[in-house]
Order: structure tokens, then sequence, then C-alpha cells
């Protein structure tokens, strides 16, 4: 039976020197259509100029006819910067900058994502300047995100995903032959933690993880009732210690609950499974969800 779902474009935009966190945003992609596709009825489409344009000569310039191609016509937009901001066009600072904004006055789903990580050596100081002040511009005109690894950005980019299937899929489509949109209930764990200084016996400054969590969010509609978490470990490793019980009457819609938890013995990053349980409505729902420890 064939299967009618919604589609979400979304278009990875990036400078030259970002390409293997292009390819870490489009495996978070496919692997949120593995999860979801079948159940939710939304699939999850990657655009890459990359992969995605074709080849033309004499109309337009090269971003223009990106633009055209298809970068316009994206329903969301995942943005990451390392250190660069890209080279300049005629309209904007950037290949990446022109697509940012153009996608912001259509109204589309924007996400711009910069590296907090250590700056590559071989960095060109003039491009980095001009990344930082377009990071302040943006940071002028709304919230931005920041990674430090790729498994920071996996967890990130997953959350704005949830985010967007609930809130571009058309929740309030009365046609009775349109396909059904999201769960009620959608349930998706982040593993968070604060830090603070600690000086070793050496005297050298570290930061040290404290008040870990894990932040369960309801990103649906509807109130999840019973819940219940399973934390499993990733292969050869250690799943966190849970401190108390891992469950919760309830979580309301766009609300959270934290649970206490300690990954700080884990020694290195680590990935893992959360197996969500809930009742809905009063039917039994589970569903896991892969996660970063560290």
């Amino acid at each position: 039976m064939a299967l009618r779902t919604i589609t979400l474009s979304v278009l990875i935009a990036s400078p030259g020197d970002t390409v293997s966190e292009r390819d870490i945003v489009e495996d978070v992609i496919r692997s949120w259509n593995s999860d979801h596709t079948l159940r939710r009825k939304v699939h999850m489409l990657p655009l890459r100029w990359e992969l995605g344009a074709v080849p033309m000569i004499g109309r337009k310039d090269a971003q223009q006819e990106i633009n055209e191609q298809f970068a316009d016509a994206a329903d969301i937009v995942i943005a990451v910067f390392n250190s660069r901001l890209g080279k300049a066009t005629v309209r904007a600072a950037s290949g990446t900058a022109e697509e940012i904004l153009r996608a912001r006055e259509r109204g589309a789903a924007v996400h711009v994502f910069f590296s907090d990580g250590s700056v590559p050596r071989d960095h060109d100081p003039d491009q980095l300047r001009a990344l930082n002040a377009f990071r302040l511009e943006m940071q002028e005109n709304g919230l931005t995100g920041s990674y430090v690894s790729p498994d920071d950005l996996v967890t990130k980019v997953r959350r704005c995903l949830e985010r967007d299937a609930y809130d571009l899929s058309d929740l309030g489509n009365d046609d009775a032959e349109a396909p059904a949109s999201v769960s009620g209930v959608i349930l998706r764990s982040t593993y968070l933690y604060d830090r603070e200084p600690v000086t070793d016996n050496r005297g050298r400054v570290k930061l040290k993880s404290v008040r870990e969590r894990l932040r369960v969010e309801n990103l649906g509609a509807t109130v999840a009732e019973d819940v219940e978490l399973e934390l499993r470990s990733a292969a050869e490793g250690e799943a966190p210690i849970a401190f108390g019980d891992m469950t919760a009457s309830s979580i309301l819609p766009r609300s959270h609950v934290d649970f206490p938890v300690s990954a700080t013995g884990l020694g290195v990053a680590l990935q893992g499974t959360v197996v969500h349980r809930w009742n809905e409505a009063g039917e039994a729902h589970e569903e896991e969800q892969t996660i970063s420890w560290t």
C-alpha cells in the first residue's frame, strides 16, 4: 500500500570548510526519517548544492542559480559555520549568508549553528573576522546555536527537526484525505550539564561537569501520561547512572521534566539509547532515541 506523507525540504547551507558537518546534518535527517516517517507520515528531504544544483552557464551567477533551482523552495534551513564565512556574492557577505537571509525573509524555519571548537591552525584570519562579524549580526536578529563536537551537532540538529516536524506539517489541515501529521505526543531527550572551574593538584584550572540531567521534552500537543524511561549503553560502553525513579506521571505539551543522571564516569564521548514509554489517550507507546552522553 502506498504511503502518503508530508515532505519538508531541508537546505543544508554552509561554506566550503564544513563538508564533514554537511555530511553529519544529512545523516541526522536520514536517521530522523528512518525513525519517524512511517509512524508520523512526515518525510525530510535533504538539499545540498553540490548534489542538487544543475550546471548552468550564462544566465545568472552561481548563487542565483542555486537560489532559483532549489534553495528558495526549502521549508527548513540548517546552516553550519566553522572558521569561514565563505566567498562574498554581489548581494550578501557570502553565498551561505545569502541563503540564510533570503530564507528568513520568506518565513522559512532557519537554524544557524557556529562552531565553538578549536580554530584550525591553517585558518584564514580575514575569514574568521568576517564570520565573527556575521555571527554578531545574526545574534542581533534572533537566537543562534553553537556546537563543540560532531555529537553535539547531531543532538542539536535533531531537536530542530523535531520542532520543525511539529510546526510545519500542517497540523490544522481539515482535508480528510490529507496524510496524518505528527503524533500528539512527541518525546525528545537531551543530555544536559553545567560546568564549573576546578583546580587540579598541579594548579591547572579545568572545567568539571556538574548538575547533569536528562531533559525530556514533550514537543507535541497532547499530554504524555505514565512516562517511563530506560537508558541503554552504547556498544562496549556504559549508560549514565540514574539517581532515582525514571518515571513521570505526566509531561504536559510544550513542557519538560528533568531527571538527575551522571555520565561523568564514562570517560569518553559515547552514544547510547533512551527508550521512551508512555500512554497517550489510553494507548501505550514506545520509541527509541539515539543520544550522546557527553
